[in-house]
């Protein structure tokens, strides 16, 4: 179960059935983000734990810079 620090869960409904999500634009600078660093990003915030991955792990990967020195790592 998700901490849910971002407070990216919501619901999705589909032809009347619904889905739980996160939703990773509640995040700033997820739109930028290439495909598949926005699939990591996602899977992050459903298993934030705040142990083995934690808010600031989110954090440093929602605002990833390519021209930066890598100083964070994260379960991947």
């Amino acid at each position: 179960m998700s901490q849910d620090s971002f407070k990216a869960k919501s619901t999705l409904d589909v032809a009347g059935k619904q889905f739980q999500i996160f939703d990773i634009n509640k995040l700033a600078g997820a739109a930028t983000l290439p495909f598949s660093l926005k699939i990591l990003l996602e899977n992050l915030l459903r298993t934030e734990d705040g142990a083995n991955i934690t808010a600031s792990q989110i954090s440093a990967l929602a605002n990833w810079n390519p021209d930066s020195e890598p100083d964070t790592e994260i379960q991947f």
